[in-house]
């Protein structure tokens, strides 16, 4: 079984973002690409797509509190972990989400882009 959870928000330029938690799962990406492909050669819509991974950006820390937290239900250590986990990541999400709108304002021809970042690993 497959969940994704999808979340939108509007960013300052009042562009939608959305967010999907995809877990482990390589096929959201592809389905959600093809989708949109699909969806653009029939609707004609002139939106532009990215898809920009953030898990490079996800310390070993957060992975570890992540899996005591959540897989494993203990609070008491995986939430400090999570916590450090995101001190240690912030700068490159924030380095991250500004290459992801300099991209989106650049006059590359294609609707539909992927990045899947492994420089900010």
């Amino acid at each position: 079984m497959l969940y994704v959870l999808v979340r939108s928000y509007l960013d300052e330029n009042e562009d939608t973002v959305y967010t999907i938690g995809r877990k482990s799962s390589q096929l959201v990406v592809p389905a959600l690409r093809d989708l949109s492909l699909l969806l653009e050669s029939k609707h004609h819509f002139e939106e532009k797509i990215i898809f920009s991974n953030t898990s490079p950006t996800v310390p070993i820390l957060m992975s570890i509190g992540g899996f005591f937290s959540r897989g494993l239900k203990i609070d008491f250590i995986g939430v400090p972990l999570l916590v450090m986990g995101a001190k240690q990541c912030c700068d490159n999400i924030f380095r991250l989400v500004e290459n992801t709108k300099q991209i989106g304002k650049s006059s590359n021809e294609e609707q539909v882009i992927i990045l899947e970042n492994e420089v900010y690993k």
